[in-house]
């Protein structure tokens, strides 16, 4: 049975114009395609981000702690290293917080400036501690319990938990958006996937029946013996 030659040319133009609609499809898919992985890209930098400004909180949260243990070990014994060590944990916390200024997102800045000024205010005691040398621990005792220098240290334990949260949000929201962004991914790199198989089969579908029109334009040229 031969397929009639009207019904194979509104084939052709149906291929064709399946084609042209394959290809733009394909087209426009690779488009989105790049957009999405530039997105992707940009929304795992900030998940690494988030990761580091999470990891420099820790270690200043260490610090605070390593500086109060410093000041009061030298305030109890006099000696230089706990001096020695209590300095050096005050630069890093100076390091520390430019470094968490710089990784965390603009919107918590204010947090930050909040954070320093705490930590700031709050080193007035640990100043006190040092003056004061080995051989006065009533005196070390009676700053320790004075309620409103043990609201400083309260006040700056309290802004690097509600840091922590903030800086945890951002984290769990960054994740979340890439997450999403992968999934967009993976389904526009199917549909590309997709698109140029059917459009494979489409090809040859139309190359068969070009093929045998040609067969059969070439069959009615001929003239009978």
């Amino acid at each position: 049975m031969t397929v009639p030659s009207s019904f194979a040319a509104k084939f052709s133009e149906m291929g064709k114009a399946m084609l042209v609609a394959g290809l733009a499809l394909l087209a426009a898919s690779a488009i989105l395609l790049v957009s999405a992985e530039h997105d992707l890209r940009k929304n795992n930098a900030e998940v690494q981000r988030s990761n580091a400004a999470l990891l420099q909180l820790a270690e200043i949260n260490s610090l605070v702690i390593g500086v109060d243990y410093s000041a009061r070990g030298y305030a109890l014994t006099g000696e230089q290293l706990f001096l020695d060590h209590e300095n050096e944990k005050q630069q890093g916390l100076k390091l520390g917080l430019a470094d968490l200024l710089r990784l965390a997102d603009p919107e918590q800045a204010d947090y930050i400036a909040q954070l320093t000024r705490l930590i700031d205010h709050h080193a007035t005691v640990y100043a006190q501690f040092v003056k004061m040398g080995p051989g006065h621990a009533k005196e070390m005792a009676a700053l320790i319990t004075n309620p409103v220098e043990r609201q400083k240290r309260y006040d700056v334990l309290a802004a690097l938990q509600s840091l922590h949260e903030k800086l945890m949000a951002d984290l769990l929201s960054h994740q979340a958006l890439a997450e999403k962004q992968q999934r967009f991914t993976l389904i526009l790199t199917f549909m590309i996937v997709a698109i140029a198989f059917l459009g494979s089969i489409m090809e040859v579908a139309v190359e068969a029946v070009f093929s045998r029109r040609k067969r059969r334009v070439r069959g009615a040229a001929i003239p009978p013996n």
